[in-house]
């Protein structure tokens, strides 16, 4: 088990939702449902079935739920938990666990939750639960909540951006007794595990008119086998099964968003090149579906953080100590990235290369006495500057170096149900 403390700056970073502007107080009017299809996928002719199989390729750890760490557990978590509201791909807000919300008393947001709004054990989700829920994960928005009745939220909107409802950390969850997965509100529920080799289950709440999803998690080399067991739906960026998936009829390849970015943060002092990089040849780095690292709407979330006022950690005059490239050991791309920047000299002569696991890597990041690091962020951040305060302080004065963007793609079997994509790639099952 990972200590909270360690897994505060990951799922801060890994956690994103609408474009990189600061947030402004608005307040979007309800969409209604889209009659488009811009954000369905496997479109078709639906055939009738019992259970959905999906496998994926990375691993799904309750302990996380409802922040996703990685594209499995977005899948995942997005079945079996709701926030207040949704962004679609096209950054439409549309309601999900708040039925309608307004401009109330004093400039203040007026949130009014569904009435038939339930959790899986059949409780109806209040007010207060929300608030709770809200405590636990981000005290910040907490403090902005006035309870108006038990369906009501008050919401001071100073600094917030609406579409932050949007973000998994705010989903609404309560513990379960015993533990395991917290008790959400979505159109399926679980309590099992899943491991490689194992499959997790999960069913439709009553009165979903959905089937069930069984989930199996494989390893990336293994993704063949899950296409020749005829899997309804796979998600996966090997090449080698997307090329495979290609000679099967049946199969449907859908490239999901640019969603996560890989970046170089290096301390001040630390010598790095950039000039050196030679960002053009980093994809060729990896074994996933690639590009350089390209801005949405011109620039990076993370490229201009001094404005939201952080606190920089003071200047030292001495340069750090160990000429190392770090990164997290479970990710094989920052390990072929640090490989490759190390190779091309970017940090001088005897650089080297360091993988650590998860618990050693958040302290060591915080630190800052290596010569970079390589990490996983979010393309999309619904405020870049609450992201930015989980970074390290030292970060503002040194460097953040974006280097690639990678994506998932969905294969998937013609005839599955209703199949749609959030603003966060987030694909979702017959989503109401």
């Amino acid at each position: 088990m990972i200590p909270s403390s360690h897994r505060v700056l990951l799922a801060g970073l890994l956690v994103a939702a609408c474009r990189g502007a600061a947030p402004r107080g608005e307040l979007p009017p309800p969409a209604a449902a889209p009659s488009d299809t811009t954000c369905l996928v496997a479109t078709g002719r639906i055939t009738p079935r019992d259970t959905v199989t999906v496998a994926l390729t990375e691993p799904v750890d309750p302990m996380h739920a409802p922040v996703p760490y990685n594209g499995a557990e977005r899948f995942v978590f997005a079945q079996l938990y709701e926030t207040l509201i949704r962004v679609d791909c096209q950054g439409r807000v549309l309601p999900a666990l708040a039925r309608s919300w307004g401009q109330g008393a004093a400039d203040r947001w007026t949130v009014t939750l569904r009435s038939d709004a339930r959790f899986w054990d059949g409780a109806p989700v209040t007010a207060r639960d929300v608030l709770a829920a809200w405590r636990v994960r981000d005290a910040s928005i907490a403090q902005a909540v006035t309870i108006l009745d038990d369906r009501t939220l008050g919401i001071d909107p100073s600094g917030l951006s609406f579409q932050r409802f949007a973000d998994p950390a705010l989903a609404v969850t309560k513990s379960a007794p015993g533990g395991g997965w917290p008790i959400g509100t979505g159109d399926h529920w679980t309590t099992g595990a899943v491991a490689a080799g194992d499959a997790l289950w999960a069913s439709p709440v009553p009165g979903a008119a959905l089937p069930a999803i069984k989930v199996t998690v494989t390893t990336a080399s293994d993704a063949r086998d899950a296409i020749d067991g005829n899997v309804d739906l796979l998600l996966t960026s090997d090449p080698a099964a997307l090329e495979y998936a290609r000679t099967r009829s049946g199969y449907q390849d859908v490239p999901l968003e640019w969603d996560h970015t890989y970046v170089l943060l290096a301390p001040a002092g630390s010598g790095l090149d950039v000039g050196a990089l030679r960002l053009e040849s980093l994809p060729q780095a990896v074994h996933v579906d690639a590009r350089p690292a390209q801005a949405d709407d011109g620039q990076f979330w993370f490229a201009d953080l001094k404005r939201c006022g952080l606190p920089a950690e003071p200047a030292s005059p001495t340069v750090p100590p160990r000429r190392r490239v770090v990164y997290e050991q479970a990710d094989r791309d920052a390990r072929d990235l640090a490989a490759r920047l190390v190779g091309l000299a970017a940090f001088g002569r005897g650089a080297v290369v360091a993988g650590l696991a998860r618990t050693a890597f958040e302290p060591t990041f915080r630190g800052g006495t290596d010569a970079a690091y390589v990490l996983r962020v979010r393309r999309r951040t619904v405020d870049a500057c609450a992201a930015g305060r989980q970074l390290p302080a030292w970060v503002l004065r040194g460097s953040i170096t974006p280097l690639i963007d990678t994506r998932t793609h969905l294969l998937a079997r013609r005839g599955l149900p209703r199949l749609s994509v959030d603003w966060d790639g987030a694909v979702r099952l017959g989503a109401r």
